[in-house]
């Protein structure tokens, strides 16, 4: 079964679900704007530290994002399994994909904790995010020319 979008690209949704259930660390980038979702669904070895979900600014690549998260997260394994793409559609269709589902899904079964609320919370922050990126391309913010004009003449 899969997915289609306002653009038109298709998601393949039980790929989605699959990786979902086997990787460690799920990065999500978007075509817009630089900041990353950043899923780190590892547990500790006595499953004291919560899994990292959040937004972060965008690193060069998997090593320096393992850096990151091993300064972040100290006493957590390496990941063995790291997730990255990009998300060709907007943050609303990414909330109901299978993404935020399978991860509270996992994390309920696997280390008792619901993921709900801080999920809901940086879906929020992520439509701010790209909510201020559509005013500035309307507007002609930084990084976008407008095709509109102020100027009645």
């Amino acid at each position: 079964m899969a997915l289609h979008g306002d653009n038109g690209v298709v998601i393949d949704i039980g790929s989605m679900s699959d990786a979902v259930a086997r990787a460690d660390v799920i990065v999500v980038g978007f075509e817009f704007w630089p900041e990353r979702l950043l899923i780190d669904l590892r547990p500790d070895r006595r499953k004291q530290t919560p899994p990292l979900i959040e937004v972060v600014e965008p690193l060069p690549g998997v090593q320096e994002r393992n850096i990151w998260l091993s300064a972040r997260r100290p006493g957590v394994a390496p990941p063995d399994q790291f997730l990255f793409f990009t998300w060709p559609h907007s943050v609303a269709f990414l909330a109901h994909s299978p993404l935020p589902e399978g991860v509270v899904r996992r994390l309920n079964a696997e280390q008792g904790i619901d993921a709900r609320e801080p999920l809901g919370d940086v879906f929020t922050e992520l439509a701010g995010l790209e909510r201020r990126e559509t005013v500035a391309a309307v507007i002609g913010g930084e990084g976008y020319e407008t095709v509109w004009s102020s100027d009645p003449r």
